[in-house]
């Protein structure tokens, strides 16, 4: 067992010496609401003011940069979501109306709400 143990105690240490470098996709969950789209973005830790969100005509993207708390020590693990960069860019199948969006960070969740302006797709014409 001891190459499989130097193997482990390697990936915890190339982890460990990129924790601030490796970029995180948060869970997102979509709803179509009628005329909105729903998104909920979990952020558990991060902080309300390093959040940076951008709609765009077809897609939302959410940005965060890594909080990191005075632990007292040397990290031994580290995992959380709040300790790493995040960047999440979600196409839909929609256009959006980029004027209307809304954003709320309450409870660890992002909730942004956007307003659709159309789908995309191909239409095929009839002709007079």
């Amino acid at each position: 067992m001891e190459p499989i143990k130097k193997i482990e105690e390697g990936l915890k240490e190339l982890y460990d010496s990129n924790a601030g470098k490796v970029e995180r996709q948060p869970d997102v969950d979509i709803y179509d609401v009628g005329e909105n789209l729903v998104f909920y973005i979990d952020m558990p830790g991060v902080r309300k003011d390093s959040i940076k969100v951008r709609v765009y005509d077809k897609a939302v993207e959410v940005l965060a940069s890594p909080t990191q708390p005075d632990g007292g020590g040397k990290p031994i693990r580290r995992e959380r979501i709040s300790n790493f960069p995040i960047s999440r860019r979600i196409e839909v199948p929609y256009r959006l109306r980029v004027d209307s969006a809304k954003a709320v960070y309450r409870d660890g969740v992002l909730q942004i709400v956007v307003s659709k302006a159309g789908e995309y797709g191909v239409a095929e014409l009839k002709i007079d």
